[in-house]
């Protein structure tokens, strides 16, 4: 599943304001861990002291929370904004919050930070991620320190951007960027089949859960090679988004070759290219940096890369066809046998003792998992799975005890294996198998 693809929320703010920089709580202490979910990162944050969790996302400058009616984070001098951006035609009324404290990871605080807030709902990103998502932690962060991000671990290392110990970036390369508004660009040769681009501009983007995104419309007379899918792509403050999605021949990032990464190609009316930088194509998400351990620098222009052990792992993608989403919570009652002992004195004089197998309920609240899309063609939409369907066995497991990337990373791999889904349509249950298909493996034009 490629969700949430924040490439929709290069938000462009219509006032600016200064800001004081973050600074570490203790220098001793300088990393944190985070969680990867859906090829995102989600990183531990307290508002004014509310824990939350956000998105730490390259491709949005600002601190943005998602306001829902059940948060309550108190805010300090608030005003009402308007936003603008990518997957926004009108703007989106939201406020302001000035002068708010910030604490990221119990390591970073800034106690004079500004924060955006727009209605969540709008987006409901928690329940195509799994996890509670409360918004979204933009470059700020990474404006005044090296950050060094380490998938394999999930942790984040924070240094002085000047006076890091060298060993740190040795063996790295080094790659120059271009901070436009706060965000970083690269620029990387791409061979998408057909069409040869030199020194294309792409974001780097951590929102962007795909391994490349690239602007169709941009590029004159141009045609998403073959075998290709039609896909749910990401949300926006406009519904869904949907585009194109296929495996091109690679890519090269410097001393790097990128082989056949997945691309995703937005259709048109979900971008406004007038709200692009300029000359920009696309964006490098987080699924190709995921292949990299990745250092930014913010303030001296540059990032460093070096292989991780995944470098040479296939990019992945949904073969099932399903987008599932997280629906809520239920209250579930199970039964548990339990043994319970008597005793009484015995003819004899001694003891007795009589075991009864009895029962018990245990409640306990379970997740929900509806099916969001099914992609037209697929593996499940030929067996005949639909929207709204509530997953409830997976291969004869409960689907109640699993997490969501669990239930997706079935559907990930690998290329053959059958997968039994038992669901319930409104009333009754309903039974569905099918076999796993890659819907875009990578043909070479003869």
């Amino acid at each position: 599943m490629k969700i949430a693809l924040f490439f929709l929320l290069n938000l462009l703010f219509i006032h600016s304001y200064a800001q004081r920089s973050f600074t570490l709580m203790n220098p001793k202490i300088n990393s944190f861990k985070f969680e990867i979910n859906g090829n995102l990162v989600i990183v531990p944050v307290k508002v004014n002291g509310v824990e939350l969790s956000f998105l730490l996302d390259t491709g949005v400058k600002e601190t943005i929370l998602f306001a829902s009616p059940q948060d309550s984070v108190p805010l300090e001098n608030v005003s009402k904004v308007k936003f603008s951006g990518i997957g926004i035609e009108d703007g989106v009324e939201g406020v302001m919050a000035v002068g708010n404290e910030i604490l990221v990871g119990e390591t970073l605080l800034d106690s004079t930070h500004n924060i955006f807030v727009i209605d969540g709902e709008e987006l409901d990103l928690s329940s195509h991620i799994g996890v509670p998502i409360n918004g979204i932690l933009g470059s700020r962060f990474f404006e005044d320190y090296l950050i060094k991000v380490d998938y394999l671990k999930n942790r984040i290392y924070i240094y002085d951007s000047y006076e890091y110990p060298e060993k740190l970036t040795k063996n790295f390369t080094r790659v120059p960027i271009e901070l436009e508004r706060s965000r970083p660009y690269v620029k990387i040769d791409l061979d998408l089949g057909d069409r040869q681009l030199t020194q294309a501009k792409m974001l780097v983007d951590m929102g962007n859960s795909d391994g490349l995104l690239v602007f169709p419309f941009l590029l004159d007379s141009f045609q998403v090679h073959e075998p290709r899918i039609y896909d749910f792509i990401g949300r926006g403050f406009n519904g869904l988004i949907f585009g194109f999605r296929n495996r091109i021949e690679g890519f090269t990032w410097t001393d790097f070759y990128i082989n056949q990464p997945i691309v995703s190609y937005p259709d048109s009316n979900a971008v406004h290219a007038a709200k692009l930088a300029v000359n920009r194509v696309g964006s490098i998400g987080n699924q190709v940096l995921q292949h990299f351990h990745v250092i930014f620098n913010y303030p001296q222009n540059e990032i460093y890369l070096k292989k991780n052990r995944n470098f040479n792992k296939k990019f992945e993608i949904n073969m099932a066809g399903l987008d599932i989403k997280h629906d809520g919570l239920e209250w579930t009652q199970r039964r548990i046998p339990t043994n319970i002992g008597k005793r009484q004195d015995g003819a004899s004089g001694g003891i007795s003792v009589y075991s009864q197998e009895e029962f018990k309920y245990e409640f306990s609240l379970r997740p929900i998992y509806k099916v969001g899309n099914v992609r037209e063609g697929s593996p499940a939409d030929l067996a005949g799975v639909q929207v709204d369907d509530e997953i409830l066995k997976i291969n004869g497991s409960s689907a109640q005890n699993m997490k969501l990337k669990q239930i997706i990373g079935k559907f990930l791999h690998k290329e053959g294996n059958i997968i039994r889904l038992v669901l319930k349509r409104g009333v009754e249950e309903v039974k569905a198998e099918f076999k796993l298909v890659d819907p875009i493996p990578y043909k070479k034009d003869i």
